[in-house]
C-alpha cells in the first residue's frame, strides 16, 4: 500500500513539481479530507529529492511550507503525529534548521490544542521523536499563549530540565508574568485577535493625549542637564528585540543612556526628552511628539518588533522573541545582565514609559519604526531605544 502511494506520489512530482501552484491545492485537498499518511510520505519524498545534489530544491521548500502550514492548521493528534514526521527544513545549514524548528514550533502552538500536543510531543509517541530545541521553543510559545503548564506534568518537567541544562530560553518563566498581561487573549476577543501590533507601532491610535511641553515644564526641568553615559554592553541589551533588523535587514539602532544629577519629574520629562542629544533626532530638528505608555504596551511593542520579520530576514517567532523583548527591557531600566526575570519585571512597573513618534529624518518611515523611553525608577536615569528598518 506505501509502495503504490509512494510511486504516485513520485509520477506527480516529476510531472507536476514545475506547477507548484497545483501541488499546493492538492496538499491542501489531502490534508483537509485527513488523508494524513499521503501527507507524510509526500513530506519523506520531498526529503529525498532535496538531499541529492543536483536537485534544486527551491519548489521542494515551497511544498514542504504548504504541507507544514496545512497540518499545523489542522488540529488533533493525527495530523500532528504527520507534522513531526516530516523534516523541518529542506535547506541545508544550523542556521535554516533553527529557523525551521522556531517557525514551526510557533504555528503548531497556534494550531494545535495543549492535550493534543503534549502526548504526541512531549509523551514522544511512536515515529514522532522531536528534537530538545523544537520542544524548548514549543513549551514557551505554549506560555505565550497563557497555558497553565502546572497542568500538564510533561510540560512542567521539561521546563525543570530546561533549567538545569542551562538552555537559552530557561531565564524565561513557565507563566506570564504581570507586566505580560496585554498578552492574555480576552475573554470574548474575534478569533484572528493576536497581542501583536500593527507594523507602524507609532502611538497615534493612542487614547492617551501626546506630552505637550510648556514653559513651566522648562522653568522646572531647567536644572536637569542629562549627560550620555551609554556603553557598548547596555546599548546592546536595549536593543536585543531589533537586533535582527541590523544583521538581516537594513535596519539602524540608536541605544542611548542618559544621567542626570537632578531628579527628573515625569510630569516634567517631555521638557527633558526635547533637550537630551538623541542620534535619532538630530541637532536641529523638531523633537517628536511623545505619550505616555503603560509598561504592558512597551512590551508590545518590543515584543511586536522581535517576532516579526524585518524589511529583509526572518523574526526571531515567540520563544525567543520573548527572550530579546526581555532582554531589551532590562537594558532600558538598567536592570544587572545577571538579574532574575522577575526583578527585572518589578523594575519595568517601577519606571516610567513613554513612546515617540519616529518622525525625523533619521527613521526611514516606512513599516519598521520604533521609539521607546525610559525613565528609570528614582528619576535620575534615563534610556532611549530608537529603530527603523527599510527594505
Amino acid at each position: 500500500m506505501h509502495s503504490d502511494m509512494t510511486e504516485r506520489i513520485k509520477e506527480l512530482l516529476d510531472s507536476d513539481v514545475s506547477a507548484a501552484s497545483t501541488l499546493g491545492e492538492e496538499i491542501q485537498h489531502r490534508v483537509s479530507s485527513e488523508d494524513f499518511e499521503w501527507a507524510a510520505l509526500l513530506g519523506a519524498e520531498l526529503a529525498h529529492r532535496a538531499a541529492q545534489e543536483d536537485e534544486d530544491s527551491s519548489e521542494h521548500a515551497f511544498l514542504l511550507d504548504r504541507l507544514q502550514t496545512a497540518l499545523a492548521g489542522t488540529a488533533g493528534q493525527r495530523s500532528l503525529r504527520a507534522l513531526m514526521c516530516l523534516p523541518s527544513s529542506l535547506r541545508a545549514g544550523e542556521s535554516a534548521q533553527t529557523r525551521a524548528e522556531r517557525r514551526l514550533a510557533q504555528m503548531v502552538a497556534l494550531g494545535h490544542r495543549p492535550s493534543d500536543i503534549v502526548p504526541v510531543v512531549y509523551g514522544e509517541q511512536l515515529g514522532t521523536a522531536a528534537s530538545d530545541e523544537f520542544k524548548a521553543c514549543l513549551l514557551h510559545e505554549l506560555v505565550l499563549k497563557g497555558v497553565a503548564v502546572p497542568a500538564y506534568p510533561l510540560l512542567r518537567s521539561f521546563g525543570e530540565a530546561l533549567v538545569a541544562e542551562g538552555h537559552p530560553l530557561a531565564p524565561l518563566p513557565l507563566h506570564l508574568l504581570p507586566a505580560e498581561r496585554a498578552l492574555l487573549r480576552p475573554a470574548h476577543a474575534p478569533q484572528d485577535w493576536t497581542w501583536a501590533l500593527p507594523p507602524a507601532t507609532v502611538e497615534k491610535q493612542s487614547d492617551r493625549p501626546e506630552l505637550r511641553v510648556s514653559p513651566e515644564m522648562r522653568l522646572r526641568s531647567a536644572a536637569v542637564d542629562p549627560a550620555d553615559i551609554t556603553v557598548p554592553e547596555v546599548a546592546e541589551a536595549m536593543s536585543a528585540a531589533v537586533r535582527h533588523w541590523v544583521e538581516e535587514s537594513n535596519g539602524m539602532v540608536a541605544a542611548q543612556e542618559f544621567w542626570s544629577a537632578s531628579a527628573v519629574s515625569p510630569d516634567d520629562f517631555a521638557a527633558v526628552f526635547e533637550r537630551l542629544p538623541l542620534t535619532a533626532w538630530p541637532t536641529g530638528e523638531s523633537r517628536a511628539r511623545l505619550y505616555p505608555a503603560d509598561s504592558d504596551r512597551v512590551l508590545r511593542v518590543l515584543l511586536t518588533a522581535a517576532v516579526r520579520s524585518p524589511a529583509y530576514g526572518s523574526g526571531m517567532f515567540g520563544a525567543y522573541g520573548r527572550l530579546a523583548a526581555w532582554r531589551s527591557l532590562g537594558g532600558l531600566v538598567g536592570a544587572a545582565p545577571e538579574a532574575p526575570l522577575p526583578h527585572t519585571a518589578t523594575l519595568v512597573e517601577q519606571t516610567h514609559w513613554f513612546i515617540a513618534d519616529p518622525s525625523s529624518d533619521w527613521f526611514h518611515q516606512v513599516a519598521w519604526d520604533l521609539a521607546v523611553a525610559a525613565l528609570r525608577p528614582g528619576g535620575q536615569e534615563i534610556a532611549v531605544l530608537a529603530a527603523t528598518d527599510t527594505d
